[in-house]
């Protein structure tokens, strides 16, 4: 008894956190120019609306080149930093870590004001390298948590192995290392694009007419005016969360194979 009621309550829960973005999906297949929940028809209308509009083609594209970029730059150097910080020696190493992940723990409104000071002392408000910037800062810790648990997963006596046998660092690196991780940096470069791609704050402060991304273009909807491709696209979005999610967890240090 007990645990059917335990069950029970966990689906209610579950349902209470999944019910809005249901409501959202069922709301999106509906033809009329407002928002009705229940749609009185089902229809693609707003999905062709959205792919069919220049004013919402321009941000997605953007927001995806934005985002594969971020995911290469941020990989490489999380990567790079993950490396260095789990086979190096040196003092410091503890701060310089912490001092790494600090995008993640910093609020990213602080960040994005700071940036916006940065970039306008540059010249670089409203332009692509400005997000670029940004978005890597952002990404860059996610990729380097996810790579450094991966690398404690290895086994080090293969690295040792390969060196007592006369591999240099740069061979046992390309041949041993990056093969036993490769795992961890494929999960990096997926949630760093990720990162990039739902990114917002940081666009709302550097970005400007000629550097709007998706989000930024989905919260200036909301904001000025009531648009039901919204929720075509929060659909969309939600589907490519969970499609990244369930690859993440594919790609996951330690994956049972």
């Amino acid at each position: 008894m007990a645990r059917a009621a335990l069950w029970l309550f966990g689906g209610l829960i579950a349902l209470f956190l999944v019910a809005p973005i249901l409501v959202v999906m069922v709301t999106s297949l509906g033809s009329s120019s407002f928002m009705a929940f229940p749609p009185r028809d089902v229809s693609l209308h707003w999905y062709a609306h959205f792919l069919g509009s220049p004013q919402w083609i321009g941000p997605t594209l953007l927001s995806l080149r934005l985002a594969a970029s971020v995911a290469v730059s941020a990989t490489l150097l999380g990567t790079s930093a993950a490396i260095g910080l789990a086979r190096g020696s040196f003092r410091g190493r503890a701060a310089l870590e912490m001092f790494l992940i600090s995008p993640m723990v910093v609020p990213v409104v602080v960040l994005a004001l700071g940036l916006y000071f940065l970039f306008s002392g540059a010249h670089l408000l409203d332009h692509p390298l400005a997000l670029w910037l940004g978005h890597t800062l952002l990404a860059t810790p996610v990729a380097l948590v996810l790579v450094r648990a991966g690398l404690r997963s290895t086994d080090r006596s293969l690295e040792r192995a390969a060196r007592s046998l006369g591999a240099g660092f740069w061979r046992t690196l390309r041949h041993v290392t990056l093969p036993a991780i490769r795992e961890s940096v494929a999960a990096a470069a997926v949630f760093s694009f990720l990162v990039s791609f739902d990114e917002v704050v940081v666009a709302i402060f550097v970005g400007g007419p000629a550097t709007t991304t998706l989000p930024k273009r989905m919260w200036e909807s909301v904001r000025f005016e009531t648009d039901p491709t919204l929720l075509a696209i929060a659909t969309l979005l939600t589907l490519l969360a969970v499609a990244v999610l369930l690859l993440g967890a594919w790609l996951r240090p330690g994956r049972q194979t």
